[in-house]
Formats: C-alpha cells, sequence, structure tokens
C-alpha cells in the first residue's frame, strides 16, 4: 500500500528551480500532488510516500550457503537482463523491471521518473560495470560499482536499489555520481560566521511527516544522526551508524564508519562547525527491515544536493548503512 502525505513547507526557490529544469510551473506541481495521490508529481520533486511491506511477500532473508547463492544469483540475474535491456533500448522488457516510483538520477543531479523515460530508456546506458558489489537488506538489495559514461568517458560511481515486489525483483532507485565541474565544498558543510550555531533542519524538522511507526523510526535515527554530526557527537553517530556504512560524497570520495567518525572527534577550526544540508523534499520508503530515503537537500553553501540513504534495522534500532550524494549542476 502506498500512502502520499503533505510534504510541509518546503523551500519554494529549490523546488522552483529544480521543477524549471523540466519544464513543470509550481502552479501544475501543487494540482498534481492534490489530484494525484499515490502518482508521480515531476521528476525533479520526489513522492513522500510510504511503503509497507506487503503480506503477499515473504521476506528475504541473506543466510551463509545456497539460499544466500540463489537469492544473489536471482538479483544478479535481474540486473544484467535491465542492463541488456537498457543497452537495446527494448523499452517493454526494460520497463517490466522498474518499479512504478522508480527514479534515476544521473552524474548532473537531473531526476528522471519511469514516464520521463518512456521510450527514451537508451538514456540510462553506460559502459561496463566494475568494481560491482551486492548487499542485501532482507527486501532491500543494493548493487554499487563504477561505469564510464559518455561523451567524456569520465569514470562515476554508481547505485541500484533493487526492491521486492510481488511482480519479482524491481528497480527502484538509480543514482550516478561523478567529479563535479567546480570543486565541491562537501568535506565539512560550514556554518557561516554570521548565521546562529544551531541545525533546525534537518536536526530538529523536517518538511516531511512520516505516517507508520517504521517510518517515524528512521526518520527519527536519521534526524538524531544529523544532530550528532552537528554537535560532534561520535558516540551517539557511532550508535547510529552501521559498521559497514559507506558515505559517498559528491566529489566521489568515499568515507566509511571509522573515517567518519575520526572526522568528527577531530579539533574543529575556530567558528567552522559541521553544518548538514537542509532537506528541501524527501520520500521514504519501509520494506519490513530495510527502509530507502530519497532526498533533494541544500548545502548552507547553496549547492543542492540528490542523496540516497539506506537502513536497515538491526538490534532493535535502525541505522545508516549507506548515504550516496551527487550535486545538482545547475
Amino acid at each position: 500500500m502506498v500512502q502520499t502525505i503533505g510534504r510541509g513547507d518546503m523551500n519554494l526557490s529549490h523546488l522552483a528551480q529544480s521543477i524549471g529544469r523540466c519544464g513543470i510551473s509550481v502552479q501544475v506541481l501543487f494540482l498534481l500532488i492534490a489530484t494525484v495521490g499515490a502518482g508521480t508529481t515531476g521528476a525533479s520533486v520526489l513522492r513522500a510516500g510510504e511503503l509497507d511491506t506487503s503480506p503477499a511477500v515473504a521476506e528475504v532473508r541473506i543466510v551463509p550457503g545456497a539460499a544466500s547463492a540463489a537469492i544473489e544469483q536471482e538479483l544478479h540475474s535481474a540486473d544484467r537482463a535491465l542492463l541488456q535491456a537498457i543497452a537495446t533500448n527494448d523499452v517493454p522488457a526494460a520497463a517490466r523491471l522498474l518499479d512504478p516510483d522508480f527514479m534515476w538520477v544521473d552524474r548532473d543531479g537531473r531526476a528522471r521518473s519511469k514516464s520521463d523515460l518512456a521510450e527514451r530508456m537508451i538514456l540510462l546506458a553506460a559502459g561496463s560495470d566494475s568494481n560491482v558489489t551486492l548487499q542485501s537488506y532482507g527486501r532491500v538489495a543494493l548493487i554499487t560499482g563504477t561505469h564510464p559514461l559518455a561523451p567524456d568517458n569520465v569514470n562515476a560511481f554508481f547505485a541500484r536499489v533493487w526492491v521486492r515486489q510481488p511482480s519479482g525483483w524491481r528497480l527502484l532507485l538509480y543514482q550516478e555520481t561523478a567529479p563535479p565541474d567546480s570543486v565541491v565544498r562537501n568535506a565539512g558543510f560550514t556554518l557561516p560566521a554570521e548565521s546562529p550555531a544551531r541545525c533546525e533542519n534537518p536536526c530538529r524538522s523536517l518538511p516531511y511527516k512520516p505516517l507508520s511507526a517504521n517510518a517515524q523510526e528512521i526518520v527519527a535515527s536519521f534526524m538524531a544522526g544529523e544532530r550528532a554530526v552537528f554537535d560532534a557527537d561520535a558516540l551517539t553517530a557511532d550508535r547510529i551508524f552501521g559498521d559497514d556504512v559507506l558515505f559517498v560524497t559528491p566529489d566521489v570520495q568515499h568515507v566509511n564508519k571509522a573515517q567518519r567518525l575520526a572526522a568528527l572527534r577531530s579539533p574543529r577550526q575556530s567558528g567552522r562547525m559541521n553544518l548538514p544540508p537542509a532537506v528541501d523534499a524527501m520520500a521514504l520508503w519501509v520494506f519490513g527491515n530495510a527502509g530507502v530515503m530519497s532526498a533533494d537537500e541544500e548545502s548552507s553553501a547553496g549547492e543542492f544536493l540528490r542523496t540516497v540513504r539506506i537502513w536497515a534495522r538491526r538490534d532493535g534500532g535502525w541505522q545508516l548503512t549507506f548515504s550516496q550524494q551527487t550535486l545538482v549542476q545547475q
């Protein structure tokens, strides 16, 4: 069941710029939000939906041995079939493997929905994948790696988020991150000296209201983690970040948990603080013991970002296991 909810007061400047890139007016956007319900509201605007586990779909558990190998083979088979359909522009075959809420974020931060790619699946084409890894979180699977992108053959990091639906594995999110054209001020989003030393969004409030209990818990963990980053609270961050967490920054740096905690513990320069980017819009899907979060964000330096995060329920709580940011090139 898909639930569509209001997002509250969003940053209209950000939305207007995002919508403008897709040729959609703000007035049309609001009309779509009011009338479409669970449908998409435009390629650059995230749906504020929550998808709870369907009783018709059994929870997939990766366990040592043949069962694990079988599930891994199933995922790789679906992934290869999709890439083959994309390479040959076989629209019907590719469409069958895409979730209705599918969204692709390309290297420039442009977001396209499934309907946007109708008859143009070839836009998703890239060079051969390398350094491929697969991680399973029950009904959610994450495939990451690198591949070259035309026309300049630049190497991009990609994440393909698959979810298990009653009809089989379907691709929900596909995000690519490549070195941006300009220098990205991401190493520690800084708080200007004249700004208040306080993080409101996303540390204490969000333009998003979760409906289900699981969604509420994930959002609470997300906000607690952002507060921990702002406050340099390594102890709290250690609890919220999974041991296997990977942070992929807009300039394609890969940061693991130990490196992230070490950065929080390091002395700060006077007048500089870790200010997480503010959330302008958010979508959250919950699949059993896994959650997929996608967000439009804006840093204090005025950079627009698109971020995908994976959450896993572990030991009674929700931990962040993956975070990837792509800079929106304007």
